[in-house]
């Protein structure tokens, strides 16, 4: 039997005087992947970052089972990548905690080339992140994720805006690593050939429904 991690139970969001949905219900196992889909504001992310614990539902629950999980976020578009011009080897390593010190310890350098290698990074890891493609930029957005080695994955929109090569490529990489170590993952996502072909569980919101029901494929 999988381990449920995730339990959303009765939510409901209200942004001031909006309402945007209630009695959402969703569960999450271990290893699974659950598709959030929705017409464009919605509230998908909303939901995100009360999953995340960046914001209180103003309704229901949002329960860990087995205790809050390690969680990493993959959004479309990070900032941060154009702002610096990090090489991308340097960009992804920013997930790093360093503390004082300004270099990587050996047991970091090595989780950096062992990530860098699943994802496909290694011989561009010294090019400039400003200079990489979308689909690089995204893989490298996920390495930058694994780096934590996360239980949980969120991925924001990761594929919007890539071409279907690109796409395919990266959630390729995500199914691989489920394989690694049962991570589990919840995406939002607009893409109907990505949530079919990835997705165990789907939930689809609507404004202000009564209750959200999953679809189990």
């Amino acid at each position: 039997m999988m381990r449920n991690i995730l339990t959303v139970s009765g939510v409901g969001i209200r942004m001031g005087e909006r309402l945007l949905y209630s009695g959402v219900d969703l569960t999450l196992h271990q290893g699974e992947t659950l598709a959030l889909t929705g017409e464009n504001g919605v509230g998908k992310t909303t939901l995100v970052r009360a999953i995340m614990g960046q914001l209180t539902p103003t309704y229901g629950q949002i329960i860990w089972p087995a205790g809050m999980p390690v969680i990493s976020y993959v959004p479309q578009y990070r900032a941060e990548a154009d702002a610096f011009g990090l090489r991308i080897r340097d960009f992804v390593a920013l997930s790093f905690d360093h503390g004082l010190l300004p270099w990587l310890r050996q047991v970091e350098r090595d989780r950096l080339a062992a990530v860098l290698r699943r994802t496909g990074l290694t011989k561009i890891g010294n090019r400039r992140i400003d200079t990489a493609s979308g689909g690089e930029r995204q893989r490298a957005y996920l390495a930058q994720a694994l780096l934590r080695n996360p239980q949980l994955l969120i991925l924001d929109e990761a594929t919007a805006n890539l071409d279907t090569h690109a796409k395919f490529q990266l959630m390729d990489l995500v199914q691989e690593e489920q394989k690694r170590s049962q991570l589990s993952v919840l995406m939002v996502s607009h893409d109907p050939e990505i949530v079919k072909q990835y997705a165990d569980v789907t939930v689809h919101l609507a404004p202000d429904a009564k209750r959200m029901e999953a679809d189990h494929v």
